[in-house]
């Protein structure tokens, strides 16, 4: 066999390896997406929230951290919210449109009426409605194959600021019905969406008891 053949029957090889692998370690990564860290995490930040609630002070503070796994959020409903909208200031422009779109994150059915509700989307569905070439709304629900963790709060939360983390092409989020801390999930809602805050993996909390309610600061 000659160097073009034995160079070709390489480059085959390499191409067809590159075919099967490629896919396949995305497929484990996705599978490995998810940790029991995060989930552990989440159980006892309520936990901490609820203590402060029933037993902290009137302006007392308290050190927590949120850790969130890629393409995960967490959300608080309002009680009777029927769901979270997060109105998304884009700071970027596309065939001189703006690009501002609005997000809507249903609650999952876990959820009870008429009280807060705190929960770990672990897995979400996304239906996104097109305006030129970017998203104007985006519907976010429970994937129920992998169901999220949701968590009866008595107390109101207030989030001192909606848009968390590092703003990629974006101005601000305003959150209503609630609020969300997320890590990669509005960059996951559609392959177009280019204006979003991506939260690191911990973020450290402030948390302070404000009459009947509880106050989460973002520490820098």
């Amino acid at each position: 066999m000659n160097k073009k053949a034995i160079m070709v029957s390489f480059l085959t090889t390499l191409i067809l390896a590159l075919i099967i692998f490629v896919p396949a370690c995305m497929g484990v990564s996705k599978f490995f997406r998810l940790s029991d860290q995060a989930k552990d995490n989440f159980n006892n930040f309520v936990k901490e929230i609820q203590s402060l609630a029933k037993d902290g002070k009137e302006g007392e503070n308290r050190n927590d951290v949120l850790i969130l796994d890629q393409a995960t959020a967490a959300v608080y409903f309002e009680p009777n919210s029927e769901e979270v909208k997060v109105e998304v200031n884009a700071d970027f422009w596309s065939w001189n449109f703006p690009t501002d779109y609005t997000i809507y994150i249903k609650p999952p059915g876990k959820c009870e009426k008429g009280k807060g509700c705190l929960c770990l989307i672990r897995k979400a569905k996304f239906d996104a409605t097109w305006w030129e070439l970017a998203p104007s709304k985006v519907i976010i629900t429970e994937d129920t194959s992998t169901p999220a963790i949701c968590k009866t709060v008595d107390t109101k939360l207030i989030l001192s600021k909606c848009g968390i983390g590092v703003p990629t092409k974006v101005k601000s989020y305003t959150c209503s019905g609630g609020f969300m801390i997320e890590r990669q999930l509005a960059k996951d809602s559609s392959w177009i969406t280019v204006s979003y805050y991506e939260a690191n993996r911990r973020t450290f909390f402030v948390l302070t008891k404000a009459g009947d309610s509880i106050k989460l600061t973002p520490q820098t």
